[in-house]
């Protein structure tokens, strides 16, 4: 029997993210100063609010009818409230004039404790932290970083696991801050299963599959940056990537497969997602599968910018930018919307939500129909085979959808929409991507909500090709030599030094912000354009070359130091 990737399941989780993965302070809850804490016992009775014992008959019950249907693992019931800064809890003022606020919950029995909120709105300077009542796991804290909306249109958020039975919310104030919070607490979500749902996936994928660091994906390690599992509601959902746009923005604009979101939105109504989760950097240190799971980081919550069924694509804004999370380095995809497949390139991908897998196009990709075996020059859709690699037949599965499919030039020209290929039955048989160039005007559409170009080229350069971007925000050092298909941004942070022979493939540039540092250390740089910023610094050295397509651009205030070398 084949497995249809278009085919979703679903199960009513809030969605889930560790407590060292969310993007939060990881700070200490404020109470946990042992004065305050004793100032506060001493005011009043700690606030407790105690959810219904479950009904677990029932829910085995229930669990054995998903279990016959094939769906993911339920860990945990949903308890449906209301409770927020003014219905609940207890309010403190403290003595030098900042605010603290305090609601205990109690799910008896329960393994585990997380909470959803439909309005989540903090002001800056304030923090909410989730903490269990004996202090022995906290996560936290949030922030306004972590707001999806504004004051006037507050959107939801949640906040991931805590290992207890007895939780504790905490909200503090400082006095400085005018404004007061919007949180409320929609579903309180009562651990009954002792597993982190997000672990369902990993090392679930086909045998098959190859990982991203074997030697299949050696030059491919720029463009894995930008892929990222999607997560929602705790399911281990689809792939998408970060997509570069024609200004080199940095925004953190995302491709996706549309029926990837279209249970939950669509550009023009209800376009936010915000218990959609996604997962960076979760990938196997090397070649070989490994028993225990990778660090990741994640980011929440987007808003749908475009979408459009027939190539089967959506286009995101991430509400948390992964570029402020630590120890990622972002990469921006490029992309073709000539209409042309280019020769045969790869696929990288998150199959059933295991770490990140890079599968192979054994051909040409081939203009068709979906689910269409049959050429078709007008079609919406690219056909591809996958052959046998050095260290594997890597097909996709369920949870690949939405993945980018590149040229071997490294331009993505499609996502996945679904097909017939896995590791068992089927490794020979197709799946079919929706075509980026019918997407990139969504086949001649009037809504911007329905084609990319009014995203990806905001400033109508014109252009059908477009390089990636890497940016380089601490000190990077390239020592290989090796082919570079994307261009590079090296921040006020960030220092790349060069000790190998580097050609840049197509209309490439290096530029270098102010702060910024590039060294060319006895290697050379080929088939680039260099442009230094004000206050950026270059220094060639031992023998370093620099060989430029169209010259080199330094403004004023930058500072170039040839001590031994050239630039051309």
């Amino acid at each position: 029997m084949y497995h249809l990737k278009t085919i979703l399941l679903f199960v009513f989780t809030c969605f889930l993210t560790n407590a060292h993965a969310q993007l939060s302070t990881n700070e200490q809850p404020i109470s946990f100063d042992t004065r305050l804490n004793m100032m506060i016992r001493s005011k009043s009775a700690f606030p407790v609010v105690t959810m219904p014992q479950l009904d677990m008959a029932k829910i085995e019950q229930e669990d054995k009818e998903d279990e016959e249907y094939d769906m993911p693992p339920r860990f945990g019931y949903q308890h449906k409230v209301s409770y927020n800064l003014d219905n609940s809890g207890v309010w403190y003022e403290l003595s030098n004039g900042d605010k603290l606020w305090q609601l205990n919950v109690v799910c008896p029995g329960a393994l585990s404790v997380n909470f959803c909120y439909n309005k989540f709105w903090i002001p800056k300077g304030g923090k909410l932290f989730v903490y269990s009542k004996n202090r022995k796991h906290s996560i936290g804290a949030f922030t306004s970083k972590n707001n999806k909306g504004d004051r006037e249109n507050v959107r939801g958020f949640a906040t991931g696991l805590v290992y207890d039975n007895d939780v504790v919310l905490e909200y503090y104030q400082p006095k400085e801050v005018t404004e007061d919070a919007i949180i409320n607490i929609e579903y309180i979500v009562h651990g009954y299963r002792y597993i982190n749902i997000e672990k369902a996936g990993f090392g679930q994928s086909g045998s098959c599959m190859v990982n991203i660091n074997c030697e299949e994906g050696q030059n491919w390690q720029n463009e894995k940056k930008a892929v990222a599992m999607i997560l929602v509601y705790g399911n281990r959902w689809c792939t998408g990537s970060l997509i570069n746009t024609t200004n080199l923005s940095q925004a953190p604009l995302f491709l996706t497969a549309n029926h990837c979101i279209s249970d939950y939105g669509d550009a023009e109504e209800n376009s936010n997602l915000d218990y959609y989760s996604f997962y960076w950097n979760y990938e196997a240190p090397g070649c070989a599968n490994v028993s225990l799971e990778p660090t990741y980081y994640s980011t929440s919550g987007a808003t749908i910018l475009a979408n459009y069924s027939n190539s089967d694509f959506a286009l995101l804004r991430l509400s948390e930018d992964p570029q402020e999370l630590s120890n990622y380095t972002p990469f921006y995809l490029g992309w073709d919307h000539s209409g042309q497949s280019g020769a045969a390139g790869v696929c990288i991908h998150h199959p059933r939500g295991d770490v990140k897998k890079i599968s192979t196009i054994a051909s040409q990709p081939i203009s068709a129909s979906y689910l269409s075996y049959t050429e078709s020059t007008n079609a919406n859709h690219w056909k591809v085979i996958w052959r046998s690699t050095l260290n594997g037949h890597s097909t996709t599965e369920g949870g690949s959808s939405g993945s980018p499919l590149f040229t071997a030039e490294h331009k993505v020209i499609g996502q996945l929409h679904g097909g017939y290929a896995d590791c068992v039955n089927n490794i020979d048989e197709p799946d079919w991507y929706g075509k980026f160039n019918v997407s990139w005007s969504g086949n001649n559409s009037n809504s911007i909500y329905r084609r990319l170009d009014c995203w990806l080229d905001s400033i109508n350069a014109g252009v059908q090709t477009m390089e990636g971007l890497l940016i380089i925000s601490t000190t990077k050092t390239i020592t290989m030599d090796q082919q570079l298909y994307s261009n590079i941004r090296i921040t006020n942070s960030g220092q790349l030094t060069v000790q190998s022979d580097v050609e840049m493939i197509g209309n490439c540039c290096i530029i270098v912000e102010a702060g910024g540092k590039l060294i060319v250390d006895g290697g050379t740089i080929s088939n680039v354009d260099i442009l230094l910023k004000s206050g950026a610094s270059l220094q060639i050295i031992n023998d370093g070359v620099i060989e430029t397509r169209n010259g080199f651009e330094a403004s004023l205030g930058a500072i170039v130091d040839i001590t031994k070398g050239s630039i051309y």
